[in-house]
């Protein structure tokens, strides 16, 4: 018998399935978000612009799943590894949330005149920056870039996802090559869609701040979420050893690896993004900075620092944290409320401080609106719907994909 089909023989994986518990979370999450959805509507009449910023900073924390997840298996596909075989039903999940990303930000349509000093001639024309910007930051290119980045995103998720089936399918070795050749020039491709969009979305929102690495710095952060999340619901879903030793101790211990990883990756971009900006200390670069270490913004930015890098990368440095199921569970959970934090500490003062940037501001200072929860947890509890019932329609691990782990009962996940 070939090597090959030995290896096919081998690779019988149960197909196991999110029980009764998922689907009573799945409809929790979808009360939960069905009425924060009309508690945005009361927002989105009585202040609008403080709605749409509200929604403009859930929108990027949730679509950091979807985006984050087809990034992850573009990343898996070429580099290899069998924390992706393991991992990739949970990765699958959030990337086929994409096209409810895609109807989530239709609304931010209806609000562009509240979010971008580029949607108003009379500030164009008053500023130099934005006049500068004017080729590019217009209504036309713009939509015309929306429909650009979602249909790549879709499609390619469409098409990995087609291969992905016909791998559970028939089990065919050499799939596997193909979905790497198709992968490579795509995840190169991933990178620099997802950072125009990263301007679009929130850079452009300032009149005259620019960094080269502002998109890598939300593209690096979707990523880290997207992995603390999987990691997260691979622990929750593979109590009591459902999984017959599959998911144990040396799974665990690269997918920890990997936020350790992104972890430094993060504060490596957003320390660049500092020490090129504050010594040089040019107005239209230094005011991005003064803006969010002012008043109550600067006590964010300290927690912030600390939740994102310095308590995550200690926690991370122990072998037998990531090995733990019921310690990594805790640094999981902890980075998606960071990063939740990190996020409207690096989008919000765009709208809320007394910067002359500020040129759409409706603050002069910190404040924290009603509609940030109406939106987050409107936004956030339809998301959690798709996902679980997403990861409840396919077994949780590829059917015939022997890189998937070989049982370790002696190391069974309690």
């Amino acid at each position: 018998m070939s090597q090959l089909a030995q290896t096919h023989e081998h690779a019988h994986i149960p197909d196991i399935k999110l029980g009764p518990k998922a689907a009573s979370v799945e409809r929790t999450a979808g009360v939960v978000g069905g009425l924060g959805l009309l508690v945005c509507l009361a927002g989105y009449f009585s202040s609008p612009a403080e709605f749409f910023q509200s929604y403009l900073f859930a929108f990027l924390y949730w679509a950091g799943f979807g985006i984050g997840g087809l990034g992850v298996l573009l990343l898996n596909n070429v580099v290899g590894g069998k924390w992706g075989a393991t991992a990739r039903k949970f990765l699958i999940a959030q990337m086929r949330t994409l096209p409810f990303i895609a109807v989530m930000f239709l609304p931010l349509l209806l609000g562009l005149k509240y979010l971008y000093p580029w949607m108003h001639p009379d500030l164009v024309a008053a500023n130099e920056y934005l006049h500068h910007k004017e080729p590019y930051l217009n209504l036309p290119f713009f939509l015309v870039r929306q429909v650009i980045y979602f249909a790549f995103w879709i499609l390619v998720g469409m098409r990995i996802n087609k291969m992905y089936n016909q791998q559970d399918s028939t089990g065919d070795f050499f799939l596997r090559e193909k979905i790497r050749a198709f992968s490579a020039p795509m995840l190169l491709a991933f990178v620099c869609v997802t950072t125009f969009a990263a301007i679009d979305w929130v850079l452009s929102a300032d009149a005259q701040y620019y960094s080269t690495v502002y998109g890598g710095i939300l593209l690096i952060g979707a990523v880290l979420q997207t992995f603390a999340l999987t990691n997260m619901t691979i622990i929750l879903s593979s109590q009591g050893d459902r999984f017959g030793g599959r998911i144990n101790s040396k799974i665990l211990h690269d997918l920890g690896n990997l936020m350790f990883a992104f972890t430094i990756f993060w504060t490596y971009l957003n320390a660049a993004q500092l020490i090129i900006t504050w010594p040089a200390n040019l107005p239209q670069e230094i005011t991005w900075y003064l803006d969010r270490t002012a008043g109550y913004w600067k006590v964010l930015a300290v927690v912030v620092v600390l939740s994102m890098f310095l308590i995550p990368f200690l926690s991370l440095l122990s072998q037998n944290r990531k090995r733990d199921p019921r310690r990594l569970i805790k640094v999981c959970v902890w980075l998606l409320i960071a990063k939740a934090l990190d996020l409207y500490w690096f989008v919000l003062p765009t709208f809320r401080s007394k910067s002359p940037d500020s040129l759409l501001g409706t603050s002069n200072h910190f404040v924290v609106y009603w509609t940030d929860f109406a939106a987050f947890f409107g936004l956030g509890g339809i998301w959690v719907f798709l996902f679980i019932k997403q990861l409840r329609s396919s077994p949780l691990l590829p059917l015939r994909d022997e890189r998937v782990q070989e049982p370790m009962p002696q190391e069974v996940l309690a």
